[in-house]
């Protein structure tokens, strides 16, 4: 070989090794945080990375990098590239969600293999997040990675993480499919009415609740697991039509065990300036009783004689039959 032909291919040979080199270099660069912020998008990203409240800080101490957790293929890659390039994306980018076993995978080390693990752990605090009525939830409903962490318990009970990074403003909702007699009412936002209305004391809800009555004293379990499987998140409950018997049950000590007894409480009321009696308004007729619910509401302004007035007019009583017939000369 010549001396020429040798010089060429230390040349060529040393171009492969360099470029090879600037290759794996190039790709070991690529595998770090700051290569992912060349896209100014990512900067955040990498900032709460370097140092942040936030769990990939925590992460990063450890020194697990972002293609350990977000471990996309070449044509993903590649598919990312183009929608940066032609800007067809949105500022902040959409949260991905991992599973609990995505978690589990790497948090050997503590522990973290199973649910039932973790729930070990927690096991100390005076309410354990993990072992709790929602049963199993994947970690990323209460864990963020580059955010706030949300104590998602918080938003029914008191909370459990105050620390650093986390906050008690829950964003993101789980779904309750599993209802106990032992949960707070209040877990759902629409009884907030409800619940309001035992404070109320213009309610008789407020009367009730000054006698420690409970929710479930009224509202047997079987009837509430019914609403439940009924109801839709964010519409109001539809109301219960309660009977005058179930009345009767707990009003014993007030004389309240039949209607009869009711009537006779009420013989010498006197409503806008006239002798009548509200629970047997029509004495000698022949119509039915007249349901406790028609006028006594529980979570509402009681309607009173004011349900008298839906048929009679104010402060006469009479029907519109009586001032009808008069005047047409009915009988």
């Amino acid at each position: 070989m010549s001396k020429r032909r040798i010089v060429i291919s230390g040349v060529l040979l040393g171009v492969v090794l360099i470029g090879g080199v600037g290759a794996i270099g190039l790709w070991r660069y690529h595998e770090r945080p700051e290569f992912c912020a060349t896209c100014h998008i990512m900067e955040p990203y990498l900032e709460s990375w370097q140092e942040s409240e936030y769990g990939v800080y925590a992460h990063a101490i450890e020194d697990v990098t972002c293609l350990e957790c977000h471990v996309p293929t070449m044509q993903q890659q590649v598919n990312e590239l183009v929608v940066y390039v032609q800007g067809d994306f949105t500022v902040p980018l959409e949260e991905r969600e991992f599973p609990a076993e995505f978690c589990f995978d790497c948090h050997e080390p503590n522990e973290h293999t199973s649910y039932e693990q973790v729930i070990q752990l927690t096991a100390d605090l005076e309410l354990n997040p993990h072992d709790s009525h929602l049963g199993e939830l994947d970690c990323d409903i209460c864990h963020s990675m580059h955010g706030l962490s949300e104590d998602h318990c918080a938003e029914c009970h008191d909370p459990v993480a105050t620390g650093p990074g986390w906050t008690t403003e829950v964003t993101r909702t789980a779904e309750i499919d599993l209802w106990d007699p032992d949960m707070d009412c209040a877990a759902c936002h629409v009884m907030d009415s409800y619940l309001g209305s035992l404070e109320n004391v213009n309610l008789l809800a407020y009367a009730h609740a000054q006698e420690g009555l409970e929710c479930l004293d009224c509202h047997e379990v079987e009837a509430v697991e019914q609403v439940h499987e009924e109801a839709v998140a964010g519409k109001p409950i539809k109301p219960r039509m309660v009977e005058m018997e179930f009345c009767f049950d707990c009003h014993v000590a007030n004389e309240h065990t039949s209607y009869e007894q009711v009537i006779e409480r009420t013989t010498d009321y006197v409503i806008d300036d006239q002798e009548i009696n509200p629970h047997d308004p029509h004495a000698g007729l022949e119509e039915p009783q007249i349901e406790c619910r028609y006028c006594h509401q529980m979570h509402g302004e009681s309607r009173l004689v004011n349900g008298c007035y839906s048929c009679h007019h104010e402060r006469t009583f009479e029907s519109c039959i009586e001032c009808h017939q008069s005047r047409t000369g009915g009988d």
